[in-house]
């Protein structure tokens, strides 16, 4: 803290785990803090709370090296960014800085934090978003504006349909924000599952070896970068992966700030700074628009066993289910056509889009109530109409599904194609 030219230090008084505890010199949440330690570089943190006239410091580094009686400097301002057009095409940290070291210019700092946003500056969603893949296209008609979750387990193709959505969206600018990512994955990810894609993009990386709050600021940076463009009018891709990181991230944080634990130790902190990540999306009155598209980690490939996954279902305006089954029958994206669903989609597209797609969900729920029976023979055909029209036609309808992700299909190829199988399927029953 700046008094009269005079800089005003704490010093530690205690490290624990992951944060350290400093007589505080004046300092708020959210302050940046610099500390100075006895050997090796100094390290940058952020107050998190406080025990009585102590400041809770979590640093951006490892502790390794601080001790009792080190010196802090509260620099009394908030956390901050580096945001701007300069930044398209950049892998940076949370902090804005490219991780390739080269210099930016051009650059504007903004403050990594959240403010609401009035309700009445939202427009209403009207305009169709177009993902570049088909069965979403078709089947589960997103809007501009709209936010929604993928659900998935591991290893089911989570970040290959979110590579096909960056690559292939109609969007101006796609902000993506790899959360508590493997350093191994970042590379891959950016050259083989981006690739051409990332030059409208911005990539916002925190590691899984980085501390919490890195991670958390990471998720919150990326907000703060789409609501730049977006206030400039720009259509904005928001692609976050994962969300389920970003509350681990912040149950860290809570607790070791003294937070209580509820659920499977998740703070109440977890589900209000979500919410406010996921309402940060939306269609505004200055013309631009904020698409979210969240991955979600689903525990045993349940959404009901996992509280951060059961509370976000009711924060989306849709959800994108992936289904180990259908990954392991090597159906590509492993879209659930059954357990997805677009809250929006009614008010997006024609009565007669939505008839076909209501058409096709049908069969396949009656084929999936009885997909047991089929694959241990015990189905007599002729029981179940729909069941038959789906064994009938399981190629075709799986073919619909079934998308190459080196390959776009635009909104209006996506329902031209859902009309020649619904055609088809509809001319089978005749």
């Amino acid at each position: 803290m700046s008094l009269k030219g005079v800089k005003v230090y704490g010093k530690v008084v205690r490290v624990s785990g992951i944060y350290l505890e400093a007589y505080n010199p004046g300092s708020a949440t959210g302050d940046l803090v610099e500390i100075y330690p006895s050997s090796g570089k100094n390290i940058y943190g952020e107050v998190i709370g406080f025990n009585e006239d102590r400041c809770i410091v979590m640093p951006y580094g490892k502790l390794s090296g601080i001790k009792p009686g080190d010196r802090v400097l509260i620099k009394s301002e908030h956390v901050s960014t580096r945001t701007g057009k300069a930044l398209l095409g950049k892998v940076v940290n949370p902090f804005g800085e490219p991780l390739d070291g080269e210099p930016l210019f051009t650059t504007e700092k903004l403050p990594i934090e959240l403010t609401n946003i009035n309700p009445l500056e939202r427009e209403r969603i009207t305009e169709v978003f177009d993902t570049g893949v088909r069965s979403i296209n078709g089947m589960f008609t997103l809007g501009k504006g709209q936010k929604v979750g993928i659900f998935a387990g591991a290893g089911v193709g989570k970040s290959t349909l979110l590579g096909m959505i960056t690559n292939y969206s109609d969007a101006d600018v796609v902000v993506m924000a790899l959360i508590g990512e493997r350093g191994r994955e970042v590379r891959e990810f950016v050259e083989d599952v981006l690739g051409e894609g990332l030059k409208r993009s911005i990539v916002v990386v925190s590691t899984a070896d980085e501390p919490p709050v890195v991670k958390v600021k990471g998720a919150l940076s990326a907000i703060v970068h789409a609501r730049y463009f977006a206030s400039q009018g720009m259509n904005i891709l928001l692609v976050m992966d994962s969300i389920t990181r970003f509350a681990m991230a912040q149950r860290e944080i809570g607790l070791a700030a003294g937070e209580p634990p509820t659920l499977k130790g998740y703070t109440p902190s977890v589900f209000h700074m979500m919410t406010n990540i996921v309402e940060s999306c939306g269609n505004f009155r200055s013309g631009g628009s904020i698409t979210g598209i969240f991955s979600v980690l689903v525990e045993g490939d349940d959404i009901t066993l996992d509280p951060v996954a059961d509370a976000l279902v009711g924060v989306f305006d849709g959800h994108i289910v992936l289904s180990r089954k259908r990954a392991n029958a090597g159906l590509f994206p492993a879209v659930d056509p059954v357990k997805s669903l677009s809250r929006l989609m009614p008010k997006l597209v024609s009565e007669e889009h939505m008839k076909m797609v209501m058409y096709v969900k049908e069969l396949l729920s009656s084929y999936e109530s009885m997909e047991d029976l089929v694959n241990l023979g015990l189905y007599k055909k002729g029981s179940n109409p729909a069941v038959d029209k789906v064994l009938e036609n399981k190629e075709l309808i799986d073919n619909f599904f079934r998308q190459d992700y080196r390959k776009g299909v635009s909104f209006e190829e996506s329902l031209k194609e859902l009309t020649e199988l619904y055609n088809h399927l509809r001319g089978k029953s005749a």
